[in-house]
């Protein structure tokens, strides 16, 4: 994650999750034409793991936030300013409720094969 934090954004070491959209113009300006979302993104399990112990959580719920994240950035969210990040962390949130009501994420926590 360090390096293709460094390659594409010049950020010097890992991060959570990098989202690259695909419909975005060479100005950086996303064209929405048909709606869909069209793009890839990196999820660090690593950071997942460190950010869960920090934020007193559980990485896969911390991994499923990444994924909301990226999501939201691919709608067209910026987190660059601060009032946009404001914007974007509510919904964020709001999702990560949303879900919570019908996914437990500690299911998603791989099990470990009985020996």
């Amino acid at each position: 994650m360090a390096r293709v934090n460094w390659q594409f954004l010049r950020h010097q070491g890992p991060t959570d999750v990098i989202t690259f959209d695909y419909r975005q113009s060479a100005d950086g300006v996303s064209s929405p034409a048909s709606g869909a979302l069209c793009g890839e993104a990196f999820v660090c399990v690593a950071e997942a793991v460190r950010q869960a112990r920090e934020f007193q959580t559980n990485w896969p719920s911390e991994v499923v936030r990444y994924a909301v994240h990226a999501l939201l950035h691919l709608s067209g969210y910026d987190d660059l300013v601060a009032a946009k990040r404001r914007v974007m962390k509510r919904e964020e949130n709001r999702l990560m409720r949303e879900l919570a009501l019908v996914f437990d994420f500690n299911q998603l926590e791989t099990r470990k094969s009985k020996s």
